[in-house]
């Protein structure tokens, strides 16, 4: 199994390397943006897995239920309204540890995702009985990243990774156009960027 990362170990070297860079005299903004370059970061260690959490084999399918409750909640977009930093889902992954999808902005998180690809999603449930694009898309990103399918994350580049997971419906149905999910999510920031319905097996 694949360790999750010591975190205490990697604040203290953010602070130690925030503090070098402050005291260069560059200025570094609060919040970086998904697309950012992250200074000192290579590429992405990634080890994917071979296993489900439960120590099976794993196909890593996503299975969307046709009635289910609205997700993520009224009551969790409302947070989003003044605070683009707010946790919209927080996952548990073998390979990265704690892993965050936040309200976000254009470029990623929730907003991004919900500017970029309410339509994507809204096909995906088309004929599918009547729940909302988020309720697949966040269904979507839990079972992609909690339950990975074997070989997954892949390295995606630029301090990215990569999990892509089939979807079908839980009448055993499958959308038809683009019958899978690619999620993908930062390995310097743990925040998911985005996650997208496709008709590509891979990453």
């Amino acid at each position: 199994m694949v360790q999750k990362r010591n975190r205490s170990a990697l604040a203290g070297v953010a602070a130690v390397l925030a503090a070098g860079i402050v005291a260069a005299g560059i200025a570094l903004s609060s919040q970086r943006g998904a697309d950012d370059p992250v200074i000192g970061a290579g590429a992405a260690t990634v080890t994917p897995s071979a296993t489900a959490g439960n120590g099976a084999a794993a196909d890593g399918t996503v299975t969307i239920t046709i009635a289910g409750p609205d997700l993520p909640g009224a009551d969790v977009l409302a947070r989003c309204d003044t605070d683009s930093r707010q946790t919209v889902a927080t996952y548990d992954t073998a390979a990265l540890g704690d892993v965050v999808m936040q309200c976000g902005n254009p470029s990623q998180g929730y907003e991004h995702i919900r500017v970029r690809h309410t339509g994507d999603w809204g096909d995906v449930m088309s004929g599918h009985g009547a729940r909302d694009w988020d309720d697949a898309m966040l269904t979507a990103v839990r079972t992609a990243l909690e339950t990975p399918r074997t070989g997954y994350p892949q390295d995606a580049g630029d301090g990215k990774v990569c999990f892509v997971a089939p979807v079908r419906f839980d009448d055993g149905s499958r959308p038809s156009a683009e019958p899978f999910v690619k999620v993908i999510v930062s390995a310097t920031t743990d925040r998911v960027i985005t996650a997208y319905p496709t008709r590509d097996d891979g990453c």
